[in-house]
């Protein structure tokens, strides 16, 4: 099975997988994904093609501080018996993505980008069935968001880097689960007794339920499927 952290790598093939089928299914059945960035010497030779490029990477503080410390996790065994273990909450990591058109002319680029905007718009949450690899837990869904512009100073430096003229593209982000491997086996208390003691007389003690115990001695089982109480 493939490790968990592969999940970056597994996300960026399913949204550039996403982006050919949509594209085909549109009749462009000849334009090339890149995933580097786009630099001429990635682009050359490939066109018409669009770039999905991983361009940054952050902790998304909306995953981070929405979780518990630890979550609970089911792990099957080999016996058919499921285990309980304790581990470290998940830690969700926001992915940003450059999508930029490339072809013969600026109309060729601008039809590109019309139809990259169409796919996320429309492909906004997307199903376990859909995505590539197997670092997806089985009920998780994608979601897949275009993000408002890039300023000019940012986008002329991302560009000027790559020694090219500053581009129309498109921004759009993600965020993903890395899941801890260590995992921590716990037992669920299965019954529970209280134990009462006179604070005028020591000598006394009772195991009851709430109230006066020393008044009606009765213990307490607050678990277990064992039914009520004794008296």
């Amino acid at each position: 099975m493939t490790p968990q952290h592969h999940i970056i790598k597994e996300t960026s093939e399913s949204l550039s997988r996403l982006l050919q089928d949509e594209f085909k299914r549109n009749g462009y059945k000849r334009v090339h994904i890149v995933e580097q960035a786009p630099k001429p010497d990635a682009i050359e030779g490939k066109l018409p093609a669009v770039s999905c490029y991983l361009y940054q990477m952050s902790i998304d503080p909306e995953g981070h501080d929405a979780s518990p410390n630890s979550e609970v996790v089911e792990v099957a065994q080999d016996d058919g018996s499921i285990k309980e273990f304790f581990r470290r909450r998940r830690l969700w990591v926001r992915l940003d993505y450059l999508l930029s058109a490339w072809a013969q002319t600026p109309e060729d680029e601008q039809l590109l980008l019309g139809l990259i905007i169409r796919t996320v718009m429309e492909n906004a949450e997307i199903p376990r069935e859909k995505l590539k690899g197997q670092s997806f837990e089985d009920d998780f869904r994608l979601y897949w968001l275009m993000s408002a512009r890039l300023d000019e100073g940012t986008l002329s430096r991302f560009w000027g880097s790559l020694n090219q003229p500053v581009r129309p593209a498109i921004q759009a982000w993600t965020a993903i689960p890395i899941l801890p491997e260590k995992l921590e086996e716990f037992k669920r208390v299965q019954s529970r007794q209280l134990e009462y003691k006179s604070i005028t007389d020591p000598r006394i003690s009772e195991q009851g339920p709430s109230g006066n115990p020393f008044l009606a001695a009765k213990r307490l089982d607050l678990g277990g499927g064992g039914g009520g109480g004794k008296k």
